[in-house]
């Protein structure tokens, strides 16, 4: 818990004007904090705790200073991201786990008789790049097939269940942090 904290306070961007950015001016403390964090991403407790490993994987970005998933990454846990459809701005819960993997724009999709749905699109692991390929191959690595399969569909792509455009889930997100 005090590593998520330290992440939490470090991947936050809402600062009072004149307060630097604490991995200026905490860097070796934060470089230690990391090693921490690598330490406790390949611990064995964590083998059946997919949502303990998702957090330590967002600290591990927030220490890094990788905008948007130091924070949001734990949507992977939640196993959803609300995003807008980059064509008709149309809200879609893009859904990936428990109750299937698909875009919906009914927030009682957990009911079997809801709106209309759409099938994800997971990427191929061969084909994932970036961040996505280094965050897949670090799941597989700590031995969290759970966590690398929803990465998969994270870095894949979604249909709009309002307008039927095809996006990309990760770009959505970005796209919705940055507003």
């Amino acid at each position: 818990m005090p590593l998520l904290l330290a992440a939490s306070i470090v991947a936050g961007t809402d600062r009072p004007p004149g307060v630097s950015d604490p991995r200026d001016a905490y860097a070796a403390e934060i470089g230690e904090l990391t090693r921490l964090v690598d330490e406790a991403l390949r611990h064995p407790s964590l083998a059946d705790s997919p949502d303990r490993y998702v957090g330590l994987l967002e600290a591990s970005l927030a220490f890094e200073g990788v905008e948007v998933w130091g924070e949001e990454l734990h949507g992977l846990s939640g196993e959803e991201f609300e995003v807008p459809c980059p064509v008709c701005e149309a809200e879609n819960f893009v859904v990936f786990g428990e109750y299937g993997y698909f875009t919906t724009t009914d927030g009682f999709y957990m009911k079997e008789t809801t709106g209309h749905r759409r099938e994800l699109q997971p990427a191929a692991p061969s084909s994932l790049e970036g961040l996505g390929r280094r965050l897949h191959a670090r799941a597989l690595t700590d031995g969290q097939q759970k966590v690398a399969d929803a990465l998969t569909y994270l870095f894949g792509s979604a249909y709009c269940a309002e307008c039927d455009a095809r996006f990309r889930v990760d770009h959505a997100v970005v796209a919705r942090w940055t507003i």
